[in-house]
């Protein structure tokens, strides 16, 4: 009977050792069937499931695999499911690739499955120097549903030259069976080599009509890059940067700010410092600095608190008026980068629109404006002429190129998509007052002037760009309720709308991967990174999205 118990019930066994051990003088523990816990043994199926949703806890919330090694991980299992043996890091290892391939092969489902991809893609290095090549697919679904993926995370063992991504890039098209035809365009930095491979693809025969896009996001960053270093604006950025750079620097001068900020009833935010090459980030730490304008001024003409030295780092009041104009002239810009970032709903086609609407409704000077106001919008205005040259004509040159291509496209391809379809089957919450002036920012960027005007000949455009619909919930939806009367249009609407406005999704899987390349787990192979980072971002996707959990598990 005890060797029976041992084996069969070892959580009895260990309850009865502990109750004799505690207590020599007890009597000996009666055996009776009231005082045994009877459970059946786990099934293999139940284990593997357990393993399974183990792989599941590692690849979403990027834990290092080394993590089912851990003693509390182990006693917390015992804890849950007594019957249960926590595997080794191999075997969940095994089970993450397991699911990998059963994920990637979903992916492709769905890349088979649509009419046109368009991608993004940037390079980055690892805390271990390792460099790395990311590469995103975007792309409508027949119900009209915008996706995005990852494709892959890569280590880029040779140079990061224009040849050499472009290579990586076909490599990958190979490998997800996406052919030539099906390829839109490829979303990337300003970076010379990404704009020299870029033109590589769009010259290469076995790419089709792929077209290199420029991130509207760092174009924009350029542009208003060239507006605040107009004087007095950067020497006004330069002492904020100072001021904000001595509360960083000073624990007690934190410490001050916080009593301040309680005694003047002022929200207790930190300050923020800015980094010089992100351009929003200048206007968050500005926007800040006004909001902790009063408390910041207190702790500075403290005497106990702040040197002498160190009292001329509070802004004139000359200073803290172009920080509001800074703040004021930047605030919608702050809400189209946000719009043209978007991972789901952003698309290149709304770029043109917004910018137009941004020139005409906000960045239009006023005579009641300050110097400063009008200098900055002045130069942003000239820089978004100078690179993206908007124009009337530009315009109706879009409208032919548009028509051209859905004349071009063949329903055919429509059709077999369609079969192939149906075959198969992520910061602190804005205040009211910050989510009304964005609101308000998005409905300026995506007004519509009725003065537009068009003379097209053909039937289906022309009937299109007469029809004047207010579009409340998206242009996808909106297509998806008008395709039966814009057949044409509609398939070039699902190969327009499949291109980003920015090379976001790629940049933002440095981050994702921050978390998995970390200094603890330097030893982590970078195949291993690859479908850790693949599975962290498209597991999530396809559960969001409503797929079967059976279509994305080992």
């Amino acid at each position: 009977m005890t060797y029976h118990l041992k084996h069969a019930h070892p959580l009895y066994v260990d309850r009865a050792t502990a109750s004799t051990s505690t207590s020599s003088s007890r009597p000996p523990l009666k055996l009776s069937q009231t005082t045994l816990v009877l459970k059946p043994p786990l099934s293999e199926k139940r284990k593997r499931d357990i393993t399974d949703k183990i792989a599941d806890f590692v690849a979403l919330d990027m834990r290092p695999v080394n993590v089912v090694e851990g003693e509390g991980f182990k006693q917390m299992m015992k804890f849950i499911e007594p019957g249960y043996t926590v595997p080794k890091r191999d075997t969940v290892m095994h089970a993450i690739k397991n699911k990998y391939n059963t994920t990637k092969q979903v992916l492709s489902e769905k890349l088979k499955a649509c009419t046109a991809v368009s991608f993004t893609t940037d390079t980055w290095t690892s805390n271990q120097m390792d460099g790395y090549m990311t590469v995103t697919a975007h792309f409508i679904s027949q119900k009209w549903q915008l996706h995005s993926f990852v494709l892959e995370t890569k280590v880029l063992e040779v140079s990061h030259t224009a040849a050499n991504i472009a290579e990586r890039l076909s490599e990958v098209m190979e490998e997800f069976g996406i052919p030539p035809e099906k390829r839109v365009a490829v979303v990337h930095n300003n970076a010379a080599n990404m704009v020299f491979c870029a033109k590589q693809l769009s010259q290469n025969p076995c790419w089709g009509n792929v077209q290199g896009i420029r991130c509207a996001g760092h174009t924009l960053q350029l542009c208003i890059n060239a507006a605040v270093k107009l004087d007095p604006i950067c020497r006004v950025i330069a002492a904020a940067r100072r001021l904000v750079g001595h509360f960083k620097k000073s624990a007690k001068a934190t410490a001050a700010l916080t009593l301040k900020q309680k005694q003047q009833n002022v929200a207790e935010h930190k300050l923020i410092q800015d980094v010089s090459t992100r351009w929003n980030s200048t206007y968050s730490m500005l926007e800040r600095l006004l909001e902790q304008r009063c408390p910041v001024t207190a702790v500075l003409s403290e005497p106990g608190t702040t040197h002498q030295s160190d009292r001329d780092l509070d802004l004139t009041t000359a200073q803290w008026r172009t920080a509001e104009d800074i703040v004021s002239v930047l605030r919608p810009m702050i809400t189209l980068t946000e719009l043209l970032s978007q991972d789901i709903n952003a698309s290149l086609s709304a770029t043109l629109p917004m910018l137009v609407n941004m020139k005409r409704r906000h960045l239009l000077s006023r005579d009641d404006e300050s110097t400063t106001v009008k200098a900055v919008k002045k130069k942003i205005t000239e820089e978004i002429d100078k690179r993206w040259e908007l124009t009337g004509k530009k315009r109706d040159d879009a409208y032919t190129t548009v028509w051209d291509l859905a004349e071009s496209l063949s329903p055919a391809e429509e059709a077999t998509a369609q079969r192939e379809d149906s075959s198969g089957a992520e910061e602190s919450e804005p205040t009211p007052k910050r989510q009304r002036e964005k609101q308000q920012d998005i409905s300026m960027l995506m007004a519509f002037d009725e003065d537009q005007q068009t003379e097209k000949e053909k039937n289906e455009m022309k009937t299109y760009l007469e029809e004047r619909t207010k579009v409340d919930k998206g242009p996808l939806i909106w297509w998806k309720m008008n395709e039966e009367r814009y057949p044409k249009l509609a398939r070039a609407a699902k190969r327009i709308h499949s291109i980003p406005s920015t090379s976001t999704p790629s940049e933002r899987i440095f981050s994702k991967a921050g978390f998995i390349v970390s200094k603890t787990r330097s030893s982590l192979l970078p195949d291993n990174t690859d479908k850790l980072v693949f599975l962290s971002h498209n597991m999530r996707r396809l559960r969001s999205e409503g797929n079967p959990e059976s279509q994305v598990v080992a």
